[in-house]
C-alpha cells in the first residue's frame, strides 16, 4: 500500500529523474530530500512515523535508509571494476570518504561482499559527526544507475538490535528496488562495453581523488 500524502513511497531526483524507492514499510522523508540537478540525496524511514498514521505500513527492520546519487560520470562507471572500487574504499582516502567527519581513522571496514554485481560494505564509523539516533555500524551498497553512482545506506536505530543478516537483507532489497525503478537509465549497457581504462584516471573516482 501507499505511504499516504505525507509519506510518499518514491521520489525522483536529479535532472535525469532517478527514482528512489525502498522496501515495503519505508517511505520518503520529503523534508530531507535534496535534488540539485546533478546530484540527489534521499532519506527513507518508517512510513507510519513519517505520516503520523499507525495505519501506514511499517518495515520489518527498525532502520533508516539513505540514497546519495552522484553526478553523471564522463567515463567508465566505477562499478565496472568492483575489485578496484573495494580496494579504494579500504584505503585511507576511501575510509576518509566513508567517514561522516572526513577522518579516515574513525572508520573500520568490517566486511565486504559482491552480490549480483553490487558491492556491499559493512563499516563502523565512530566519528563525532555520526548521525544522532543511529548505530555506529552500517551497511552500504554501491550500484550504477546509468552513468550515475547510487550509494545506498542502511542505518539501524541505535537502541535496536539488528542482526548483520537482517541488515544486509534489507539493504539488498533497497538496492533491488532502486534498480527495478530505473529500468531505462541511459548509459549502463554502453558503459559495460567500453574498453577498460586505467583505474581512477577519469569518471567519478577520478574527480574524487584528482
Amino acid at each position: 500500500g501507499g505511504g499516504g500524502a505525507d509519506a510518499p513511497r518514491e521520489v525522483a531526483v536529479t535532472a535525469d529523474q532517478v527514482v528512489i524507492t525502498g522496501p515495503r514499510g519505508f517511505c520518503v522523508d520529503p523534508d530531507s530530500t535534496r535534488s540539485r540537478g546533478d546530484t540527489g540525496f534521499v532519506i527513507l524511514g518508517n512510513c507510519a512515523a513519517i505520516s503520523g498514521s499507525t495505519r501506514a505500513p511499517q518495515p520489518d527492520v527498525p532502520a533508516v535508509l539513505t540514497a546519495a546519487i552522484s553526478g553523471p560520470s564522463d567515463g567508465a562507471q566505477v562499478t565496472d571494476d568492483i575489485g578496484a572500487l573495494e580496494a579504494v574504499l579500504r584505503s585511507e582516502d576511501g575510509r576518509r570518504l566513508l567517514s561522516r567527519s572526513g577522518d579516515a581513522s574513525s572508520v573500520e571496514i568490517l566486511d565486504t561482499r559482491v552480490i549480483d554485481g553490487i558491492l556491499y560494505v559493512h563499516a563502523r564509523d565512530t566519528s563525532a559527526g555520526n548521525l544522532a539516533g543511529v548505530a555506529t555500524d552500517y551497511w552500504r551498497a554501491y550500484l550504477a544507475v546509468g552513468q550515475r553512482l547510487a550509494t545506498l545506506s542502511m542505518l539501524a536505530l541505535a537502541d535496536q538490535d539488528v542482526s548483520d543478516g537482517d541488515a544486509l537483507e534489507t539493504l539488498a532489497a533497497f538496492a533491488q528496488a532502486v534498480d527495478r525503478a530505473n529500468p531505462n537509465a541511459a548509459g549502463g549497457p554502453q558503459a559495460a562495453t567500453e574498453p577498460a581504462r586505467p583505474p581512477f584516471t577519469d569518471g567519478l573516482l577520478g574527480r574524487i581523488f584528482r
